[in-house]
């Protein structure tokens, strides 16, 4: 099994991470994070990707961070965090769009080209089918997507609502040889028209 090993945690205590998947690693605990980063955290890691078998332990952490967010904050503006700034707007018709632009932390770590992708999401605690395929891009490119309409996993699905509590969990994948890094945000959607 291959690990990925935490390269540096100001702001979560978190102590070890296997294909991505944050594992609570005996460094602290979910409640050691601070509030205000709960929601918009994420990290720099660093060794040989792992393998879909570790994919569960993604699941559930990606669970946990959003669980243990609250919805208090809505998905506008712009969310500034080392890895990406992330920016919102939510379209008169009802679609969250959000844009992706990687820190110059994040260029120089993961290398001039870099895969994004979206694992896991959430509405409402429940796990969506993730609105946003992986991209391969040069780190300078504007990564974007947008969320309207959304399927459960496992079945069922509906349209988001103001009011719905979101959380998006994005993997980075870097050119760099052994390189990635993770990047989530938790959120309320707001009403129309909102940017």
């Amino acid at each position: 099994m291959s690990f990925f090993s935490v390269a540096r945690v100001p702001d979560l205590a978190i102590g070890t991470v296997t294909a991505g998947a944050l594992l609570f690693a005996g460094a602290g605990t979910a409640a050691a994070t601070p509030a205000d980063e709960q929601d918009n955290g994420g990290l720099f890691l660093t060794g040989d990707a792992g393998t879909g078998s570790d994919a569960d332990q993604a699941a559930e952490h990606a669970e946990q961070a959003h669980i243990r967010t609250p919805a208090n904050k809505l998905c506008t503006g712009t969310w500034t965090h080392q890895v990406s700034t992330v920016s919102f707007q939510r379209a008169a018709g009802g679609t969250l769009a959000w844009s992706f632009k990687l820190s110059n932390q994040s260029k120089a770590a993961l290398g001039p080209t870099v895969n994004v992708s979206m694992p896991y999401s959430y509405v409402n605690g429940k796990a969506i089918n993730p609105p946003y395929g992986p991209h391969t891009e040069p780190n300078w490119y504007n990564f974007h997507g947008s969320l309207n309409k959304y399927q459960f996993v496992g079945g069922g699905g509906g349209s988001i609502q103001t009011g719905n509590k979101v959380t998006f969990y994005w993997f980075l994948k870097g050119s760099k040889p052994n390189t990635a890094a993770n990047r989530y945000i938790t959120c309320q959607i707001p009403k129309p028209g909102s940017a």
